[in-house]
């Protein structure tokens, strides 16, 4: 039986001269597309997190946060609150650093918590989610927090980060959203107003 190798050799080298003269080669395949399917839009990724946004501003009235810790509160809940409803911290808090923090993971936001004298709950620190940021606080810039929820009470710069923080009073606390250098907001605080 005879070999076709040198056939094909011959029709490759062929094509492959006519493609380096210009002249081309037609081709009979329609184009190649991407597959068509559900696909996030700009306004999309804007609206999750709008929604985000305003989860963290409503729920700040009574001294919570959105999504997992919903239900722990401000200046109520203890760290035995949350060791029971989230487990314990991959980062304990340090001398240095008085924040427990839960990182999160598969779409969780992570979050960190500082207690005080009595271990109730200091303050709540959301960072959001690092997959697809800009659907959860990547997507939330001053311009939104001013058209969604209006304009800070305060506006704070942050000189040790080069960020600036934007408090909004939210009854008897204060929500904080801290704004980096991108101009989107890298994390929000939540804890009570100073008595």
């Amino acid at each position: 039986m005879r070999s076709k190798k040198p056939a094909t050799k011959i029709a490759t080298a062929s094509l492959l001269s006519l493609s380096l003269l210009g002249l081309g080669v037609p081709s009979f395949m329609g184009s190649a597309d991407a597959a068509s399917g559900p696909s996030v839009t700009s306004s999309q990724k804007n609206t999750k997190a709008i929604t985000t946004l305003n989860q963290l501003y409503n729920q700040a009235f009574s001294g919570e946060m959105p999504k997992l810790v919903h239900g722990l509160k401000v200046d109520t809940s203890t760290i035995d609150d949350v060791h029971h409803q989230i487990g314990l911290p991959e980062e304990p808090a340090q001398p240095d650093d008085p924040f427990e923090k839960y990182h999160g993971s598969m779409g969780q936001a992570s979050y960190a918590f500082a207690y005080g004298a009595t271990g109730r709950i200091a303050e709540i620190r959301y960072f959001g989610t690092q997959i697809e940021r800009q659907q959860n606080l990547g997507g939330i810039t001053p311009a939104v927090l001013s058209q969604q929820i209006g304009s800070a009470d305060h506006i704070l710069s942050v000189p040790e980060t080069n960020e600036t923080d934007y408090v909004y009073q939210t009854g008897n606390y204060e929500l904080h959203f801290v704004v980096g250098e991108d101009q989107t907001v890298d994390h929000v605080n939540l804890k009570a107003i100073a008595k």
